[in-house]
């Protein structure tokens, strides 16, 4: 099975301008379509990360959308339903072809562009993801798919919204690096909490994740 990496533009995206203009991520997650009345339907969830201020104002912002036809919120997390008709949707043909595999979620980046990472049995499937004038695609590398690739688990194992909030922080501020480019001292000085706050919610989040990562 073959697997690319993309760097995306998408010029016409409604999450783009959102995403630069709020600083957040926006990991998404393309999970089904279909047509039904004419319309091109298909369901995306998506995870913010990002200052919870500013994830609250894309959350109130997105909801404006014309073409979202169903619009769920819990947290950070956001389902939506959108209709497009088959002129609006053409540029989602490829992307919503059935043999593609999406081994990662969509990283909708804080500076506008997006990361891809596709699969398929079928190469060719792949590469006419480019062929589309809405993109600019750039490959970033294409290869065999290898088990190392593939991250298909449950979306999250359970963990609470300070626990992840403390772990997204680590991961960011590079403690998790080596060698470490931060501290507890200053991880916590950024989250706003005491030391030994902010280091059991660290530790209550690597305790479910960790488990949970070694099964996956």
């Amino acid at each position: 099975m073959w697997v690319a990496k993309f760097k995306n533009w998408h010029k016409d995206c409604v999450i783009r301008p959102r995403c630069v203009k709020f600083k957040v991520d926006d990991y998404v997650y393309l999970l089904n379509s279909w047509e039904e009345k004419g319309k091109f339907c298909y369901t995306e969830l998506h995870i913010l990360e990002g200052d919870e201020s500013n994830v609250k104002k894309f959350i109130r912002d997105f909801k404006k959308e014309k073409t979202l036809s169903k619009f769920e919120t819990e947290d950070n997390w956001i389902f939506t339903l959108n209709k497009l008709s088959k002129k609006e949707s053409s540029e989602y043909w490829a992307i919503f072809d059935r043999r593609i595999i999406y081994v990662k979620p969509v990283v909708q980046r804080v500076d506008g562009y997006e990361d891809w990472e596709l699969a398929s049995w079928d190469k060719d499937a792949l590469m006419k993801v480019m062929d589309n004038s809405h993109f600019d695609m750039k490959i970033v590398s294409v290869g065999k798919l290898k088990k190392s690739d593939l991250f298909l688990p449950q979306v999250q194992p359970g963990i609470s919204d300070k626990q992840r909030k403390a772990m997204n922080l680590a991961i960011k501020n590079g403690y998790y690096s080596f060698p470490r480019r931060t501290d507890l001292n200053k991880l916590s000085k950024a989250a706003g909490i005491s030391k030994q706050s902010f280091q059991e919610s660290l530790r209550r989040a690597e305790n479910k994740l960790l488990p949970f990562l070694a099964k996956n």
